[in-house]
């Protein structure tokens, strides 16, 4: 039995993401996996973290294992960049707060 068009019943092939008569999605495209946009998605994972986790579960919840390992990855970059960035902030913050002490004991010897 051909498959059909949930919406018009026109025949389709098993491999249309979308009715050629009506253009109802039939089934989800999968993502991409080229190595462009595994570096892409490697490096927004660094740069920008929050986002990171999102891009990691979308290409957790797909079947293949290559999607599946770009999705482990760019969670493990996310969480790696939290932790670093994290670091860096309670540094900053400590040598900001320990110049601002040295300033005022300074003042306070005047």
């Amino acid at each position: 039995m051909e498959p059909t068009c949930p919406q018009c019943h026109v025949i389709v092939r098993p491999t249309d993401y979308f009715c050629s008569n009506c253009g109802k999605s039939l089934h989800a495209k999968p993502l991409s996996t080229s190595l462009t946009t595994e570096i892409m998605y490697y490096a927004g994972s660094l740069v920008l973290p929050p986002l990171g986790y999102w891009w990691g579960i979308k290409y957790l919840k797909q079947t293949d294992a290559v999607s599946k390992r770009i999705g482990i990855v760019c969670i493990v970059l996310t969480t790696i960049s939290f932790i670093v960035t994290s670091i860096w902030i309670v540094d900053y913050i400590n040598k900001i707060s320990a110049t601002v002490n040295t300033q005022i004991n300074g003042a306070q010897g005047f």
